[in-house]
Formats: C-alpha cells, sequence, structure tokens
C-alpha cells in the first residue's frame, strides 16, 4: 500500500522542489507513495482546507528546510507544528531535507531524521544528484520500517480464563513520552526498561545505607512506600511491578492518585478492575492474591480525612500493597500513623551500572539479533561518555526520562559534526522541552529565555537563592528595564509547573543546578565585555575553580560565547596551579624507587573474561564511588586539598573545552588547552613526589604502628609490609593521575592533539597520557602506536606496567578478534591463559546449533 506523502516548503524555493521530484519519480512509478503539495490545488478551492486536509491524512511528513522555510509563518507555525503533534500522536513521521545554510539545529523539530546524510543541504554538494539520491535512499528506508508489522504484545493470563484487558497491556507498553528511533517505528516501555535501584531506611542500629535491586518489591511482597521526585520513575516501576505480579497469577490492581475523587474503596476497585481485566468479577477476587498499586497519594484528590479513611481501609484489607510519592511528601510521613506497617523505600535515579545497561537497550533496538559484539560496545562506550559527561553530580539529574530524552537527541544529531551535538546545546535542548511542556507561545518564548537570564544572574550575586521580597524587587525592577506583557503571577506559575524553579519556605531557587549555571553562563557571556561587575564576578570563578558551582558555571560560560577571553582566563588558571613545580616526566631516574616494588607485582596474564560482567563491575565501583563522595563531608576549605581540587576540575573544564568547541576552536588552541590540563596534572604529581619523600619516613612508621597489631607478622615482616604498603600508595597515585588527565582533557574528536602533545614533549608521561586517551575514547585498539609506546618505555619498568595494566583493562572491558589479543600479548610480553580453549568451545556450540 502506497504511502501518502506531504510536502511543507516555501514558494522561494520552488526550484529545489521541483529537482527533489523528479528524483522521487521512482517511488512514485513503483507505487511506493503519493505525493500531495500545495501545487496540487485547484482553482476556486479553498486552498487553506485542502491543505489541512492533506496534512491531516499524510503518512509522512517532509519539510524541505531552508532560510525562507524558518522564516515562512504559515510553513513554521503552522504546518511545521501540526506536523509534529501528528508524530507525537503516533500518526505520521517526519522527514527533514536539508535544501539551504541555515540555523535550523537549535528548533524543535531537529531531533527528527535529517537528510541528506550529516546534514550537508542539497546545494553544498559538489554534484547535488548525488544528495538527492541520499534523500531518496532514506525516504526509502523510513518507507520499509513503516510497513513493518508491529508484533502485538500477547495477553498476560492470570488463568485460563482471566486476562489483562488491553487497555492495561497498551498501558503496561506505553513509554508515556514520545520516543523516535531510525531503526524502529514504536518504542515500547519493554524495549528500554532497567530495573532502578532503591535505598532502604536504615534501622536505628545501622549506620551504611542499604542499597538493593527494586526487584525486591516483587520478590518479597509486603506493603511498600517509594518515594523519589517527579519524572524518577515511580510509575513506569509500578508497571513493571503489575506485570511481574500478573505473571505470577496475583491480582495487581492499579489507582492514579489523581483520579481519586471517593473515599469508598470499593467504588474504586470496582471500576479499575472492570477497565483492566477481562473475565474477572469483582465480588470474587480473593483479598490475599491482590497487589493493590496506588501511584502518587499525594496526589489524592478529597480532604485529608477522606483520603486518611481510604487507606486505613486499603491497610485493613489487604496485605500487599505498593504506593509512590513525592520526595517532599515523605518528610511528613513521621506525622501520620498510616505508614507504620510500611517499609519506606527512597527510589534512586539511574547510576552508571544503569545507565549503561539503558544504552545498550537503545542501541540495539531494531537489530538486537545481528548488531556484532564490537559494534555494539563501541557505540555504547561512546554514549556513555556522552551521558556521564552531561549527567554528572549536582547537574542533570539521572532520571530515566532525562536519559532516554539524551539518547534520543544522540540518535537525532548521530551523523551531524556540528555544533549542535555540543553538550551545551544537550542541557538548552532539555530547558527547551521544558518551556515547550508549557505551551508557552512562541512570541513569549524569547521572553522567558530573558527572565530566567536575568533571574539567574540575581540568584548568583544572591548565593542562588531569592526570598518572596526579593523576588518581587527583581520582577518590579525587571518591567522598568524591559518590555513585559505577561502578569509575574502567570510567569512564576509557569516556572514552577515545569519543575525550572522550586517553591521553599524561604523563598525560590532553581530546581536543577544545569538551568541555573547554564543561565549564569548566558548572562556572563553577554555582558562580559560591557560590565566591569560581570569581569570581577569571573575572576571569583577562577579563584573558587575548585568548587563544583565555578567549574560548571565556566564551562557554559565557553557554550554561550566564542571569544577568546573564556580561553585566555583558563589557561592563566591552569598555569598557575602548583606553579612553583616542574612538569613530572616519569622517566625512569624520577621514579627509580619504584623500581623494586614493580619488579615483585605478579606478571599480569590475559584471561578469557566475561566482557559484560567486566563492565558491570566497573560501573559498580563508580557507583560506589560516586555514593561514597556523596555522603563525605565538605572538605574544600583545606588549602592544599583545593589546590589539588581545582587542578583536577581545571582538567576537567580544559576537556569540555575541547569536546564542545573541537569544530570551531583552531589547532593551536586546542593543543594549548590539552597541554596545560595536562602539565597542571603532571606538575601535581611532581609535588606528590615531593611531599612523599619528605614524609616517606613518617608514612612507613605509620603504617607500621597500624601493622604491629598483627602479632603472626615479626618486626622485618612489619617493615617490610609497611615500605611495600607506601610503594604501592605512590604507585597508585602516579597511575591514578595519569588515567585522571587523560579522561579529563580527552576527546574522541581531537585524538590529533593528543599524538602533537606526545610527539612535542617525548616523555614517558605523555606516552602514557595519550594511551589513556587512545584506550578510553578511540573505539578500537591501534596495535601499532601500542608497539611503539611499548618501546618507548621498555626500559622503564614503571611505566610499562602502567601501560600493560590499561591495556588489559581495555581488553577485558570490549571484545577483541584472538589474533588481536595475540599481537597485544606478544607486543607487551603476556601469556594468553585458556582464550584458544575458550574459542573453540564457543566456535563448536556455533556449529552444533548450525547442524
Amino acid at each position: 500500500m502506497s504511502k501518502r506523502v506531504f510536502v511543507s516548503y516555501s514558494h522561494k524555493d520552488e526550484q529545489l522542489k521541483e529537482d527533489f521530484f523528479e528524483h522521487l519519480a521512482p517511488l512514485k512509478r513503483n507505487g511506493q507513495i503519493d505525493v500531495w503539495h500545495d501545487r496540487d490545488i485547484n482553482a476556486g478551492n479553498d486552498w487553506k482546507e485542502k491543505i489541512d486536509e492533506n496534512l491531516e491524512n499524510a503518512d509522512i511528513i517532509i519539510l524541505l528546510i531552508s532560510s525562507s522555510f524558518l522564516a515562512s509563518d504559515y510553513c513554521y507555525s503552522i504546518e511545521m507544528k501540526r506536523a509534529i503533534e501528528r508524530k507525537q500522536d503516533g500518526k505520521a513521521e517526519i522527514i527533514l531535507v536539508i535544501l539551504r545554510p541555515c540555523h535550523w539545529q537549535i528548533l524543535e523539530f531537529s531531533r527528527y531524521q535529517g537528510l541528506p546524510k550529516d546534514g550537508v543541504p542539497i546545494i553544498n554538494w559538489d554534484n547535488p544528484d548525488e544528495g538527492w539520491l541520499d534523500v531518496v535512499n532514506g525516504i526509502s528506508t523510513t518507507i520499509e520500517d513503516m510497513s513493518l508489522v508491529p508484533v502485538e504484545s500477547k495477553p498476560i493470563l492470570i488463568n485460563a480464563d482471566i486476562k489483562l484487558s488491553n487497555i492495561a497491556m497498551n498501558w503496561l507498553d506505553d513509554t508515556e513520552v514520545v520516543l523516535t528511533h531510525r531503526k524502529v517505528s514504536r518504542i515500547k516501555l519493554s524495549d528500554v526498561f532497567v530495573l532502578p535501584d532503591i535505598e532502604l531506611q536504615p534501622d536505628k542500629k545501622q549506620d551504611t545505607v542499604d542499597i538493593k535491586s527494586s526487584k525486591l518489591i516483587v520478590n518479597k511482597p509486603k506493603k511498600y512506600l517509594i518515594y523519589g521526585e517527579e519524572q524518577q520513575g515511580k510509575t513506569t516501576l509500578l508497571k513493571y511491578a503489575y506485570k511481574e505480579f500478573s505473571i505470577k497469577e496475583n491480582i495487581p490492581i492499579y489507582l492514579n492518585a489523581e483520579d481519586i475523587k471517593t473515599k469508598e474503596l470499593d467504588t474504586l476497585l470496582k471500576s479499575a478492575i472492570d477497565e483492566q481485566y477481562v473475565n474477572l468479577d469483582y465480588e470474587e477476587i480473593d483479598d490475599n492474591k491482590v497487589v493493590l498499586l496506588i501511584d502518587n497519594i499525594d496526589s489524592i484528590g478529597i480532604r485529608d480525612r477522606f483520603r486518611d479513611k481510604l487507606l486505613e481501609d486499603a491497610n485493613s484489607r489487604f496485605k500487599y500493597i505498593i504506593q509512590t510519592c513525592e520526595s517532599s511528601y515523605s518528610f511528613i510521613l513521621s506525622e501520620s500513623t498510616l505508614f507504620d506497617n510500611y517499609d519506606v523505600v527512597k527510589l534512586l535515579g539511574l547510576g552508571h551500572l544503569k545507565r549503561e545497561e539503558m544504552s545498550l537497550n537503545w542501541i540495539s533496538l531494531g537489530q538486537v539479533e545481528t548488531i556484532s559484539e564490537e559494534k555494539l560496545y563501541s557505540e555504547c562506550q561512546e554514549v556513555k561518555a556522552k551521558l556521564n559527561t552531561i549527567i554528572k553530580k549536582n547537574i542533570v539529574p539521572p532520571k530515566p526520562l532525562y536519559v532516554l530524552m539524551l539518547l534520543q537527541f544522540f540518535e537525532a544529531n548521530l551523523n551531524l559534526d556540528l555544533e549542535m551535538t555540543s553538550y551545551g546545546h544537550c542541557y538548552q535542548q532539555l530547558i527547551y522541552q521544558s518551556l515547550e511542556k508549557a505551551k508557552i507561545k512562541n512570541e513569549n518564548f524569547d521572553a522567558y529565555l530573558n527572565i530566567l537570564t536575568e533571574l539567574s544572574w540575581v540568584m548568583y550575586k544572591s548565593n542562588g537563592h531569592l526570598n518572596k521580597n526579593a523576588m518581587e524587587k527583581f520582577f518590579k525592577e525587571y518591567k522598568e528595564e524591559y518590555i513585559l506583557n505577561l502578569s509575574i503571577e502567570d510567569v512564576l506559575k509557569v516556572l514552577l509547573e515545569v519543575s525550572i524553579l522550586l517553591e521553599t519556605e524561604t523563598g525560590y531557587l532553581f530546581k536543577y543546578p544545569y538551568i541555573y549555571y547554564f543561565f549564569v553562563g548566558k548572562k556572563i557571556a553577554e555582558s562580559y565585555s560591557t560590565s566591569e561587575d560581570v569581569r570581577l564576578s569571573v575572576k571569583e570563578l577562577l579563584k573558587t575553580l575548585h568548587r563544583e558551582d565555578s567549574a560548571n558555571i565556566l564551562i557554559f560560560i565557553s557554550h554561550h560565547t566564542k571569544d577568546r577571553w573564556i580561553l585566555d582566563e583558563i589557561n592563566t588558571v591552569l598555569s598557575s596551579l602548583f606553579k612553583g613545580q616542574r612538569v613530572a616526566t616519569l622517566e625512569k631516574d624520577q621514579i627509580a624507587f619504584m623500581k623494586g616494588f614493580v619488579e615483585k607485582i605478579p606478571d599480569l596474564v590475559i584471561e578469557q573474561r566475561e566482557i559484560q560482567k567486566e563492565r558491570d563491575d566497573y560501573n559498580k565501583r563508580l557507583d560506589d564511588l560516586e555514593r561514597k563522595a556523596n555522603n563525605e563531608d565538605d572538605i574544600e576549605s583545606l588549602e592544599i586539598l583545593a589546590d589539588i581540587n581545582q587542578t583536577f576540575k581545571g582538567m576537567e573544564v580544559a576537556g569540555q573545552l575541547i569536546r564542545n568547541r573541537h569544530s570551531s576552536l583552531k589547532k593551536r588552541e586546542l593543543f594549548d588547552l590539552a597541554e596545560k590540563g595536562a602539565q597542571s596534572g603532571l606538575r601535581f604529581l611532581e609535588y606528590f613526589f615531593e611531599i612523599s619523600e619528605v614524609a616517606k619516613t613518617e608514612v612507613i612508621k605509620l603504617i607500621g604502628d597500624l601493622l604491629s597489631d598483627n602479632p603472626e607478622l615479626t618486626d622485618d615482616e612489619v617493615e617490610e609490609n609497611a615500605k611495600q604498603a607506601y610503594l604501592k600508595l605512590s604507585y597508585g597515585v602516579i597511575n591514578g593521575v595519569l588515567r585522571k588527565i587523560g579522561t579529563s582533557i580527552g576527546s574522541k574528536e581531537a585524538l590529533q592533539i593528543y599524538k602533537q602533545l606526545d610527539e612535542t614533549h617525548e616523555t614517558s608521561a605523555f606516552v602514557l597520557i595519550r594511551q589513556a586517551i587512545e584506550l578510553h575514547y578511540n573505539k578500537g585498539i591501534n596495535t601499532e602506536e601500542i608497539e611503539k609506546a611499548a618501546k618507548f618505555l621498555n626500559d622503564n619498568r614503571v611505566c610499562l606496567q602502567i601501560l600493560k595494566e590499561m591495556v588489559i583493562q581495555h581488553v577485558y572491558m570490549f571484545p577483541l578478534q584472538f589474533k588481536e589479543k595475540q599481537k597485544i600479548a606478544h607486543i607487551l610480553g603476556l601469556p594468553i591463559k585458556n582464550q584458544q580453549l575458550m574459542e573453540r568451545k564457543q566456535r563448536a556450540r556455533l556449529e552444533k546449533v548450525k547442524r
């Protein structure tokens, strides 16, 4: 059956439209498409009615993008807006065809498929016919994907007679947000869902926090109250529980608290069962098999005493109940006895382990059976690196919805080598989507952005918070300086509803730090050249670079401006850190004290390990480290710790600039940033060597004192173990700092810069930094470069050992062919344990399956 295609374009692009239609001719002749555009309107027809009719009936809507299209109110505000609505309703596909260069990447439709490849406009192709061919091939692929019949979910049976209704089945698979992917036409919740972790409330006797998989609520059914922020995934977790309990032949019943308008439990349950089940009579249900799921109990729309009566009735009748609420509601639990018999748990965001799981699910969509391990893990590493940069501590909350939105954003811009793919634009997209959610009119959009920019600056000058009087004063002064055709009450209401601002007992603040940092950075970037106050604030930010907020505001400034001053300021700070120290080279004479220790390290072996398990273990360690860091006291006030922290933060800022601006900065500027960042870390390492040498005797004595309590050790053994512990500490610092430099300043797009750094300095330290970056950011493993590095480090036992550990970790985390492992093993002088035997067994199993 042919697909109905609606083409939206500006009449100023008439000739390009005609060229497009010529190239569509084979698809039309083949009966794959039936094309309509406004030139098909006959004289005397109501042109608007005809356009609306064909737009509403189209299966595919093609937008021919140019500056003229963007400037056309009808094309942009009417046809494009309606196209997006139909796409979001799952009734049509959208394809963008880029005709002429224009700034389309910042607009809301940029998330959809863009043709031709890499977003190169048709008129910029050396041979436009090749560009048009790529467009037509892309349209053909879309048609093929749309022709695939989606596999319907099998109905879940409670027993031979009772099953879930279609309404319940559709609800269980509904992602509740519009998600698009190039490989599948419809994304189900089960395609992308990952089980989040929960934090159990510690017992009075217990000091440590207990983290468990949320599978606990299904495996150990009882009464649970789960709390978390909005969009944290509470409803999605209830869907998972609903499906799992159904499979176990329980009777889950879901109630959305927002729909509860009566205290009569029987009335609510009967209505829910009629909607959610087939062949289930309310009067015959066994209460012992029921699992009652009440979502968002803080939104129950009846008076408190009636709400309490409803919950009391539920508590006395059912032994299995799971309720959810917002984090703020959990603070008043102590005032009520309704939850005395409940296990209260906190729903956690997606850590490293869960983000990787969701990334693997996303990458596998539509190709789970065909994608190779090499491609799966290399793409996962690239996506995960972007996610980890954006969803950092105190920046963007690691909520499932945010992770999915970012994955979709990466997907939409997969082949675009544009500034649009920089991380600043990811944050911008999240902010714009929040404002779009509030249905702000186009003519008011700019006003909201300006209000947020000016408000963020006033809050910044007031330590990130404004009381209610100060907020009134802000708007009064704002209206004196800018035109504002909106009421202050309406503006505040919108910003609170979309979770941009948060109202507390004492006033207002930005709810999420990334929004606050984004707009403060915007204000500074726009006002630096004209405001002395702003320039002084930048000096203060640079002085306090060790603080999370200062470092992040500086990163956002670099997103909002391309002026040279920000690079100069960052380079100046990096050069000043540990200024009195030399740059550590890690040549063998500098670390000769480590030689004996390294010689005692057992020989390394490349073992056969399960890649996913290694990656899971690695991600779990990262999650544990982050949770520990979140619970530690702030020790930034100590001067030396602040200097160390400032060094690491400075390297991260330099790396962010390199990653965000790799296309717009000159090579020399990128080189300077990378060099200054790496050298600041190496100067810290030199400082560590100096203080370690001075304090060596005391450190060894301290370790010896700690070991002396062990009666099994002689005095000589205590002394020897203390020395080894000291050397192990030193080795760990060297290894850790080198890897930290690599991950901080590294970028997949700027690998040639690190090669230049290595060749310029020719020291063991820079050889290892380059390899750390290559192994962390490059998709494959470059055996030729590893061989060069091994030869350079051949007589430096400590650095050669570090290189071996870096390479072995990469081998365990990414699939490699046996021949590649053999070559690596030969270069580094490492044996391979049981590798051939394991691979022979795998091949034998495959052959058996084929037969």
